[in-house]
């Protein structure tokens, strides 16, 4: 991915918002100035825009384990975490974690991120 992909992905979702194209690109450099790489920058960056805005965004435990640096145990414990959580507080943990699973492997979505 390239950062003017990132800035054009980004764009389509949240110019509806208010965000420019500049905001956007300075977004994502901030981020690899900061040592991630375009797609955890972007990615990180779905993430902030969509808790702000309530746009519902769907991120790969890959994409949360660039973002976070934790393993894919690390995150599959906490995914059960949550959903513990999520349950003891009457909520449906469905609506925050979604398990698609393909032929042979596992895939969660955190459609909100990573927060309860």
């Amino acid at each position: 991915m390239t950062v003017n992909d990132a800035v054009n992905n980004l764009y389509a979702t949240y110019a509806k918002h208010g965000t420019t194209k500049q905001a956007l690109r300075e977004m994502i450099e901030s981020g690899i100035k900061k040592g991630f790489s375009v797609r955890a920058a972007y990615n990180a960056i779905r993430m902030c825009l969509g808790k702000e805005t309530g746009e519902r965004e769907y991120f790969t435990l890959a994409e949360i384990q660039e973002i976070t640096g934790e393993s894919r145990g690390e995150l599959i414990a906490r995914a059960e975490q949550m959903k513990s959580e999520l349950r003891a507080a009457g909520k449906n943990p469905d609506e925050y974690i979604k398990e698609i699973p393909p032929a042979g492997h596992n895939i969660l979505y955190f459609p909100n991120g990573l927060t309860s």
